[in-house]
């Protein structure tokens, strides 16, 4: 018996159609929209990484002043006297500034043996090495494996009483900022100062005076270097700590520091101004000031440890009183009595306002 094969010549045939060219320009347009609004987002996310990794920097180095105040017993300056007992005892350059100090305690001895042993003019021979934590991401370096720094310590306004002489040195105000400058000039009648975290938690306390805050936004360049030998200038009014050059200033603060510094604070009357991430370039002591190229702000350490977002909308007056360690009034004299002139300038209700106000901080105020 054959059978055939069943045919089914008899159904219809479907032709499969391609795109109409409406349908395609329809479809390159959605996918347009969804790459348009997908890229904000890949950005937003690649900067908070970055951010990320920038707190977590700040953090380490919060946590490397406690580990060095608990040996030492008080806190790096942003002035120290060399490692190497040669360099310090030099008149050259007998000193280094609070990143060195601060290397052993972030397992990096092996950088911080190349200024103990270095008798080169107090600079060692080699390069100094690029070290991630001391760099935002946000910010990187002007030059790939350049010694960069991007963060700054609470140095207050630098400002230090007294009458000159040989009878009276200048002394430091220990409110006033964080760091001090452990060696002094006994050439200049200026004492060497230390502070601690006792010192400051018994006066503002730790958790609301400022230790670190990022200092890289787009006004500074070229970036610092956290090898750089810190300069003292003495204007008898003020002493000023520059990274590349040293520049002296007068009380005003109308004339100001050509280079970044290491260090941030109170420099002049802020008015009400926008003090974090200014690009106000002909202010008075805008290179004294936080700054950051993340979007609304910057990140700061405090002195117990914890690290924030401290918003650019900040207040005059809450900024100052997180960089004075202690801000009491002293109702007997009428001054901020524990501050240098430039911080009690800006402990008031409004410039030039003879109202003084210790505002009960909320961290509300400025994150």
């Amino acid at each position: 018996m054959v059978h055939h094969a069943r045919t089914h010549s008899n159904l219809p045939v479907r032709i499969r159609e391609a795109f109409t060219l409406v349908e395609l320009l329809v479809v390159i347009a959605i996918i347009g929209t969804l790459v348009g609004l997908l890229l904000p987002a890949v950005q937003s996310a690649r900067e908070a990484g970055r951010r990320n990794s920038c707190t977590n920097n700040l953090n380490q180095l919060g946590k490397a002043v406690i580990a060095f105040d608990g040996q030492r017993q008080f806190i790096p300056g942003w002035r120290n006297a060399h490692p190497n007992k040669v360099a310090a005892a030099s008149g050259a350059y007998p000193t280094v500034s609070w990143p060195i100090m601060l290397l052993p305690n972030l397992e990096r001895r092996d950088v911080y043996r190349l200024w103990e042993t270095s008798t080169n003019a107090g600079v060692p021979a080699t390069v100094s090495p690029f070290i991630s934590i001391f760099v935002c991401p946000t910010s990187p370096p002007d030059t790939q494996g350049q010694p960069t720094l991007s963060y700054a310590a609470n140095i207050g306004s630098t400002d230090y009483g007294g009458s000159g002489s040989a009878m009276l040195p200048y002394t430091q105000y220990r409110g006033d900022g964080v760091m001090m400058d452990t060696v002094g000039n006994p050439a200049s009648y200026i004492s060497a100062a230390r502070n601690n975290l006792d010192v400051i938690s018994s006066g503002d306390g730790t958790s609301m005076t400022l230790l670190f805050s990022e200092k890289c936004g787009p006004l500074y360049s070229p970036q610092g270097s956290y090898d750089a030998i810190p300069q003292l200038i003495n204007s008898n009014t003020r002493i000023i700590n520059s990274m590349l050059t040293g520049v002296a200033y007068p009380t005003g603060g109308t004339t100001l520091p050509t280079a970044p510094v290491p260090g941030f604070g109170v420099f002049a009357q802020l008015a009400d101004v926008k003090i974090i991430n200014s690009l106000d370039a002909d202010r008075a002591g805008y290179l004294g000031h936080p700054s950051s190229n993340h979007p609304g702000g910057c990140v700061a350490t405090f002195c117990d440890g914890h690290t924030m977002f401290v918003k650019e909308t900040i207040a005059p007056l809450v900024y100052t009183q997180l960089i004075a360690s202690n801000s009491l009034y002293d109702t007997t004299s009428g001054t901020y009595k524990t501050n240098g002139a430039a911080i009690r300038a800006n402990l008031v209700d409004a410039p030039g306002s003879s109202t003084v106000s210790r505002k009960t901080l909320s961290e509300s105020d400025f994150q």
